[in-house]
């Protein structure tokens, strides 16, 4: 089935590819129409490039928001089983369910840093070595408290207490960043908004 979009304006429903042909045909007489040379060319490049750039700002602000979201949902049962043990001494059986409830949060976080070294257009990519991170504050911020996290999970004479305070770091760090990414989101569509208008409002 065609992806569909509603017409701006007249709320009907049209065929997206239909849309798309048009698009081209457009375009193949905006080229005709502009001498190679002639600087509205040079203009048009310009602005379609920056057209460009910001839908992949807006696709990258959206994952990013996506994935803040799928960590908070997976922090929530983790913090919750830290609650409920308390600070009281742990057993074994104790220990294990806590590896096991934070295995969903470290698959998140690792997802989260993928993303975070492939981004281009919403902030540096992040790099790592060793225990050093460089990179925008919504990744560097959760990977350390994950590495803290992790390394109480290892010890011995586990801390619940400690633990619990560290979960609550992270989930005050995902829900401060998922503040920053909705800013941002909100930020590149007015401006993808306003271009738009720019571009096209002398066409209605």
């Amino acid at each position: 089935m065609s992806d569909v979009e509603a017409s701006p304006g007249h709320g009907e429903v049209v065929a997206f590819d239909q849309i798309e042909r048009k698009a081209k045909a457009v375009g193949g007489l905006l080229r005709q129409a502009l001498p190679a040379d002639d600087q509205a060319r040079a203009d048009l490049r310009e602005v379609t490039a920056a057209l460009a750039a910001l839908d992949v700002q807006l696709a990258e602000w959206v994952a990013l928001h996506r994935l803040i979201h799928e960590l908070l949902a997976a922090l929530a049962p983790f913090r919750a089983l830290l609650a409920s043990v308390g600070g009281s001494a742990l057993g074994a059986t104790e220990c294990q369910a806590l590896l096991q409830g934070w295995r969903p949060c470290q698959r998140c976080i690792d997802g989260l840093a993928a993303f975070a070294e492939e981004v281009t257009c919403i902030g540096r990519p992040l790099r790592r070595d060793g225990r050093e991170l460089a990179g925008e504050r919504w990744a560097v911020d959760v990977l350390a408290v994950q590495e803290m996290i992790e390394d109480a999970l290892k010890e011995e004479d586990l801390d619940p207490g400690n633990l619990f305070e560290l979960a609550e770091e992270l989930d005050s760090a995902c829900h401060r960043h998922l503040a920053v990414a909705d800013r941002g989101l909100g930020a590149a569509a007015d401006r993808l908004r306003r271009l738009n208008t720019s571009l096209l409002g002398g066409l209605e």
